[in-house]
């Protein structure tokens, strides 16, 4: 697969050649990178070094992309080498299934429909798997989890004041 000149493929190894050595080690990291992934960031990228390795005629928003692409990858080697924010994110995973699995003895105590504690089951614990997954969750992901909680303490109080009656 080749789209330019010999010429064009000099060029470009000139003038681009420390971002076609840096993308070289991106996309040969598999931590970064698994093999076979068919996610379309992790096919840009691959695009984008073929695209510098062929001799194609790297425009300035491509080439501003490969920078993007080399800072976000050097960021984030940077986060996993510090021992601080690794200590940071451990907490927060650690912190945070705790809240998700107090949100299931919860839910457990409600008497809820089988169909539904399951459902719910099953977004909590696709929350928890991206959690120890990314070490993060969104604002939506944390409001849901508010709302969910909430609604569950509320229905177990008035199962509960109903018994007292």
């Amino acid at each position: 697969m080749r789209y330019g000149t010999d010429k064009q493929v000099n060029q470009n190894q000139k003038l681009f050649g420390r971002r076609i050595e840096q993308l070289k080690v991106i996309i040969e990291d598999d931590t970064f990178i698994p093999k076979g992934s068919t996610n379309s960031y992790h096919e840009f990228i691959f695009s984008m070094y073929q695209a510098l390795v062929s001799g194609r005629k790297i425009t300035p928003k491509m080439e501003s992309a490969i920078t993007k692409i080399v800072k976000a990858y050097a960021k984030r080697l940077k986060e996993n080498n510090d021992p601080k924010i690794q200590k940071q994110k451990l907490d927060y995973v650690e912190n945070t299934v705790s809240k998700i699995t107090m949100i299931k003895r919860v839910l457990a105590g409600c008497n809820y429909t089988r169909g539904y504690t399951v459902d719910k089951l099953y977004f909590l614990e696709s929350i928890e798997k991206q959690v120890y997954d990314r070490g993060s969750l969104s604002v939506k992901q944390r409001k849901a989890l508010n709302k969910m909680y909430t609604q569950f303490t509320k229905r177990i109080e008035k199962s509960e004041k109903k018994t007292w009656l």
